[in-house]
């Protein structure tokens, strides 16, 4: 066999029995909860064009996906993210629908990204749309929705983490950015370099309004920085933006799910359809946020229906990797199988088998030597 076909390629990965297994049981865990909240499942086909997922996700994030051509000549793309099938779906197929439109997803997604350590292509995404609602009752269902999957697996110690884009494109239309700029210092408050924000901002405002704005950039905790961050800007946009995300947080107060949530104002990244509120899930041993979602109101007006929509995902490899020691202990349990060896009566023991199976055993046949 050839040395190169010996080895997987980087950023792929093989997984089976427990692990595939543990997989599996969260995946159809979420979906029950999906499943419990009237979202229907649809399922997404692997490759479409790559035209949809440009315009979608905006061509720079599209410039990461995994391109071929089919036999027609025509350019294809694997799917990198989810969202923008299930908009072209609804913009063309759901016209006739009764609104909201609620529906739910599990699969495959492939997104190259720079080269680090543990990095994957290819990775499994489950997820919902709610769509045809701009009512603030759509955002925080599916802040509740994102909350009960998570606590039915049995995830401890997540965060959810509120943002809002128009807070960011109040102060970039306020300081009369151009796109790129407007790029690169979105860029560096994601990454919180304060003091490139600082010297990046000495052609566009003085020394007390860059203070000011890096005091922003990094407002992070419950509800009372809401106050401080009004008091810090002017613009109509980003004070609308506090509002919004102000709304939420009282309604999560209310229904006891604002221990779950913090507000970060300077969460800025993200794909290019977003257009409200916006949040990112966190939980203690990952560096990164295991799911993200939120509004994009425009998204579907691109295939030609313009209405409303919000939703999430979540990273299952992430989920699996946190839970691996928990779901480990369940699924050794699962691994103990009544072993029955056909020394005997091979029909006696198929029969054995088959009882033990109607009580849902596991069973495994032992071949004679």
């Amino acid at each position: 066999m050839s040395t190169s076909l010996s080895k997987i390629p980087a950023g792929v990965q093989y997984l089976f029995d427990r692990e595939a297994r543990a997989r599996r049981w969260i995946e159809r865990q979420v979906m029950e909860v999906f499943t419990g909240w009237s979202y229907s499942e649809i399922i997404l086909p692997i490759f479409d064009y790559a035209d949809l997922f440009a315009l979608g996700m905006g061509k720079e994030q599209a410039e990461m996906t995994y391109r071929f051509t089919g036999r027609d000549g025509k350019l294809l793309a694997l799917r990198p993210e989810m969202t923008s099938l299930v908009a072209r779906t609804v913009a063309t197929r759901f016209r006739n629908r009764e609104r909201p439109i609620r529906l739910s997803y599990s699969g495959e997604v492939f997104r190259w990204d720079e080269p680090r350590g543990g990095r994957q292509y290819e990775f499994h995404q489950t997820g919902l749309e709610h769509i045809g609602s701009d009512r603030l009752e759509a955002d925080t269902e599916v802040l509740v929705v994102a909350i009960e999957s998570l606590e039915k697996i049995g995830l401890e110690g997540f965060t959810i983490t509120l943002s809002h884009v128009d807070f960011f494109n109040g102060i970039a239309e306020n300081l009369n950015l151009d796109p790129d700029h407007r790029r690169q210092l979105q860029q560096m408050i994601d990454r919180k370099e304060t003091e490139e924000i600082n010297s990046f901002l000495e052609n566009y405002s003085d020394e007390a309004s860059r203070a000011a704005f890096c005091r922003l950039v990094t407002l992070a905790g419950k509800r009372e920085i809401l106050e401080e961050a009004r008091a810090l800007v002017s613009n109509a946009k980003s004070r609308a933006a506090i509002d919004d995300i102000a709304r939420v947080y009282r309604i999560a107060e209310e229904i006891d799910i604002a221990p779950r949530i913090d507000i970060d104002l300077g969460d800025v990244g993200g794909l290019d359809y977003y257009t409200g509120l916006t949040f990112k899930i966190y939980a203690p041993g990952l560096g990164t946020a295991l799911g993200r979602g939120g509004r994009y109101d425009q998204l579907l007006s691109k295939f030609g229906s313009a209405e409303p929509a919000v939703g999430f995902s979540l990273c299952l490899d992430w989920l699996a990797q946190l839970l691996a020691e928990k779901l480990n202990g369940a699924t050794a349990r699962e691994d103990e199988a009544v072993r029955l060896s056909t020394d005997g009566d091979i029909v006696s023991v198929f029969k054995e088998a088959a009882r033990l199976r109607t009580e849902g055993r596991r069973v495994e046949i032992k071949n004679r030597a």
